[in-house]
């Protein structure tokens, strides 16, 4: 079983993610899910796919999402914060594979961390790649992690 860390669960590419964990359970189990400061979201994704770690970027959020999640049957859900809260989830020995689908610079060091702990990185943020491609294909081979592409204009990157 393939345990997957969701850098940006609550957007687009995390849903469309955490539909397909949910479709194939005995094949994918979600550890980790990250959003930025949208709790309900996050509440309702925590209650569903019952993740070990959730990460709010924002703070606030975070000890709102720990006090919701205290009377829920999620309750024993590890709350993490800030950037260190999304690179240790993303570096974490736990996770086999990180989808990378947090907008604009704020996934680079997330994924940076993923790449440099060895893991299968599913890139669906090209900025990762434009602001630091040498960085990251550097980290990746380093490493022995894997990066594929999730979108088609990544996959023009790469040819």
């Amino acid at each position: 079983m393939k345990s997957i860390c969701i850098l940006g669960s609550t957007g687009s590419i995390g849903v469309s993610t955490l539909d397909v964990i949910a479709r194939h359970p005995d094949k994918y189990r979600a550890v980790a899910l990250t959003a930025n400061a949208n709790v309900d979201a996050m509440y309702e994704q925590c209650v569903r796919h019952q993740p070990k770690y959730a990460v709010m970027v924002d703070t606030h959020a975070a000890t709102e999402l720990e006090t919701q999640l205290k009377n829920s049957s999620a309750n024993q859900i590890q709350v993490l914060s800030g950037i260190e809260g999304l690179e240790t989830v993303a570096s974490s020995a736990e996770v086999d594979t990180v989808m990378a689908a947090i907008v604009g610079a704020a996934g680079l060091m997330p994924t940076l961390a993923a790449a440099r702990s060895g893991h299968t990185v599913l890139l669906a943020n090209k900025e990762a790649l434009v602001m630091s491609g040498d960085l990251l294909m550097q980290a990746v081979a380093e490493n022995n992690a894997v990066l594929l592409p999730i979108d088609s204009e990544h996959n023009a990157i790469f040819q």
